[in-house]
């Protein structure tokens, strides 16, 4: 079968339900619009621009749209870029509305950018369809290992032996806490060495159900494809198998999992979000009606901006017994292996996560960088919250990643929980449920 027929079926299937990372199920509250911003005082004139040589090459790189902070970051540092090598030119193509529905229609055609974000919820699809270029020789050439880089997240972009995408950044799920409420509960705050027993008898204490308008819940328990699969992986189980051809969501581990997540709210000392009016357990915790929850990073920016008063700390989520378990959500850079300029496009993606560039980037709280040289950064140093959702890539970390028929595996376990939660379920069922629906995906 040829390039272009096996594109035009991926594109096909992954058009279906396949969701970029930044479209992930995560749920993440609406930003309030920005006021408008005083007149800036004239900047003084640019520095004259060296000299430009007679012949460019041009490499085309896009990316979905984020925000305009995040976007002004990455053209400041690819303005840095086109000083250092004013040889290549960098047209910057962002990506608004779907974006994994456009770059795989160009790349079906043959028209994709050099350089483009690969989710890890799919990117498998186009390195095993020769979508994407293997980049390990010109990471020898420039000296770049992929011992540089934190072992989950470029293990996580590499393929029968091959890398083919260096991650841009990438968030794990910490515990946040609410100090207040463990001050008010009289308990000492948690540390990375909990285990699940420390998490159910801290839930337990934390509730207060004596205010019916207001009560307060120890942990929250999402019916959240991007936040349960952590509970299997701590009880020695897994979502899929090695090679993604099976589910193992009915295996005896995985159901021990899910009845301990469901049990919170059994015993009335954990809820869903919509149980209180609420969409996104980050609100919740905000508000100080939820003492516990799993997240990223991205909840670090928010209560900032939304509920500054509240005093809170992260640690690694508690073991369980089967040990650590995380969840990793990352995006990296991918070269196309059509483009025409592979050096040229290796330059730039080196640029940008070079140990300078990352630094940028995590000074500026944006996300977390992919190489393992900053774990001992100042700003993280400075930054124990921030720390600890850094290091959770260290502890049993998994990618955000099921296969081929990831968004089945997703809408089959929040299913499975909402039965769980709402109807009372047995959970041996509904992953006995979810894992059938998963599989009659799969033929």
């Amino acid at each position: 079968m040829n390039r272009m027929i096996k594109l035009l079926l991926i594109l096909t299937v992954l058009a279906l339900g396949l969701s970029a990372c930044g479209q992930t199920t995560t749920q993440q509250p609406q930003q309030p619009a920005q006021p408008q911003q005083p007149a800036q005082p004239q900047q003084p004139a640019q520095p004259q621009q060296p000299a430009q040589p007679a012949t460019r090459t041009v490499v085309r790189l896009s990316g979905w749209a984020s925000s305009p902070a995040e976007t002004a970051l990455l053209e400041s540092l690819l303005y840095k870029f086109s000083v250092e090598n004013p040889d290549i030119l960098v047209k910057y193509e962002p990506i608004t509305g779907d974006y994994k529905q456009v770059l795989l229609t160009s790349i079906a055609s043959g028209t994709e950018p050099d350089i483009f974000y690969v989710d890890i919820f799919w990117w498998l699809e186009l390195a095993a369809n020769d979508a994407l270029l293997p980049l390990d020789d010109l990471m020898a050439a420039s000296g770049v290992s992929r011992s540089d880089f934190i072992p989950a997240l470029i293990d996580a972009f590499t393929y029968e032996g091959k890398t083919y995408g260096i991650p841009k950044d990438f968030n794990t799920l910490g515990m946040f806490y609410n100090k207040d409420l463990f001050d008010a509960a009289g308990l000492a705050y948690p540390t990375d060495d909990w285990t699940w027993d420390d998490l159910r008898e801290a839930a337990a204490k934390l509730t207060d159900l004596s205010n019916p308008n207001r009560p307060v819940y120890g942990f929250c328990t999402p019916p959240d494809p991007g936040r349960f699969p952590v509970f299997v992986f701590q009880n020695g189980g897994t979502v899929m198998n090695g090679d993604f051809t099976d589910t193992t969501l009915d295996s005896e581990a995985a159901v021990k999992a899910a009845e301990f997540y469901a049990s919170f709210r059994t015993n009335q000392i954990g809820a869903m979000p919509s149980d209180l009016g609420e969409g996104w357990q980050g609100t919740l915790f905000g508000k100080g009606q939820c003492a516990m929850v799993y997240e990223g990073g991205w909840l670090i920016p928010y209560l900032r901006d939304q509920f500054p008063n509240t005093q809170y700390g992260v640690v690694m989520p508690p073991a369980g017994p089967g040990g650590e378990g995380n969840l990793i959500f990352t995006v990296a850079w991918g070269i196309s292996a059509n483009t025409k300029n592979a050096e040229a496009a290796w330059k730039v993606v080196n640029f940008l996560t070079s140990e300078a560039s990352q630094t940028a980037v995590l000074e500026s709280g944006f996300a977390l960088p992919s190489r393992q040289a900053l774990q001992n950064s100042d700003y993280l140093k400075n930054n124990p919250n921030s720390a600890a959702i850094f290091n959770g890539s260290f502890f049993g970390a998994r990618p955000f990643f099921w296969g081929s028929v990831g968004s089945d595996v997703n809408d089959q376990m929040s299913k499975a929980l909402e039965r769980m939660f709402k109807e009372n379920q047995p959970a041996s069922e509904a992953m006995k449920q979810a894992a059938e629906s998963i599989r009659r995906a799969m033929r």
